[in-house]
């Protein structure tokens, strides 16, 4: 089976719909052990080239994003959620209409199934109050340092090759 992409999954008895926010714990984290998404879609089947199986989940994790954008970009989703409730946010949208967000993109193994515990969706009406709950959490410095690590690789790469 080639790679099958889907806006709608349902994973632990809780459907994942595309440009619905999403908080769960995940046990193999690197950085951040209690995500809250925005889901994108979900990946599954087997790449073409490499023959490995992929069995994941891509959202825009909001504890990655600094704060002030996060308050920024929920009062600018809950406008365009409000006239559309099946909205299907595709990487695409995140390109050209969020790009501050792409840094802040992660994939979650579906596989196995205790990996994505206690996987909760976020009623809209509850968004605001579960995005200032999780406001003390902020990975973006994070992710700042290591962008800047791997900047600093290529450019002193670059330079020894001269």
């Amino acid at each position: 089976m080639a790679l099958k992409i889907s806006y709608k999954l349902k994973h632990n008895g809780v459907l994942l719909r595309s440009g619905h926010f999403y908080s769960f714990d995940y046990t193999a984290y690197e950085n951040d052990p209690s995500p809250m998404i925005i889901f994108i879609s979900a990946i599954q089947g087997i790449h073409p080239r490499t023959g490995h199986q992929w069995r994941l989940i891509q959202g825009i994790n909001m504890n990655y994003i600094p704060r002030g954008d996060r308050k920024n970009f929920l009062e600018i989703w809950n406008k365009h959620f409000d006239k559309t409730k099946d909205v299907k946010f595709t990487w695409n949208v995140v390109k050209s209409k969020f790009p501050y967000l792409k840094l802040s993109i992660r994939r979650f193994m579906l596989k196995p199934k205790y990996y994505i515990r206690k996987l909760k969706y976020i009623e809209p009406e509850n968004l605001q109050k579960e995005m200032v709950r999780s406001l003390h959490k902020d990975f973006s410095s994070t992710l700042k340092r290591k962008l800047g690590s791997k900047l600093k690789k290529f450019f002193v790469g670059s330079r020894n090759k001269k």
